[in-house]
């Protein structure tokens, strides 16, 4: 019975994903032949957490090659988001994907691909971000929207990221 609902909703999930144009990823990314991400009831309660690349000219490929290279089983994040508002799907929703140390449990990890602490993220990767928050909101539990720099040592995502997604956050 769990699986079918997560199947369901998964199912759903992949209509609305297609319908706000997201572009599927999740097979062609390179995987660790070895390991693979454990999965989370789409029950529980969950947050979003923003991050950025923090490089300039890298694709998701390369990001994904340099994860695995990490020891990561796949890419750390669910979504990225690229600079002209393209969103990209890199793991089902249901994966621990590991972007956020010690809140990856309950956490969906988006992405915008650049480096938004040296300049500023476009309003088109912005849109599709509130887009895209819109759509999982609507169907999962999700209780806060926060960017990694509040839960992590970091400067994640960037401080021009953190001045444009601040409306979104909850």
């Amino acid at each position: 019975m769990k699986n079918k609902i997560i199947g369901g909703i998964l199912g759903i999930l992949g209509l609305v994903f297609t319908s706000i144009g997201v572009i599927n990823l999740k097979d062609s990314l390179p995987k660790s032949k070895t390991k693979q991400y454990r999965n989370r009831s789409l029950k529980r309660p969950l947050y979003i957490t923003y991050h950025h690349t923090a490089s300039e000219g890298q694709t998701i490929n390369q990001i994904a090659k340099g994860h695995l290279g990490r020891g990561f089983p796949e890419i750390g994040y669910c979504f990225a988001i690229g600079w002209d508002g393209k969103i990209y799907q890199l793991n089902d929703i249901n994966e621990v994907t590991w972007h956020d140390s010690g809140h990856n449990t309950n956490s969906i990890g988006i992405v915008f691909v650049g480096n938004y602490h040296e300049k500023e993220l476009p309003e088109a990767a912005l849109r599709s971000a509130k887009r895209l928050q819109d759509s999982l909101s609507t169907y999962l539990n999700i209780i806060g929207v926060r960017y990694h720099r509040q839960t992590s040592p970091t400067a994640c995502p960037g401080k021009y990221a953190i001045k444009k997604i601040q409306p979104l956050l909850r």
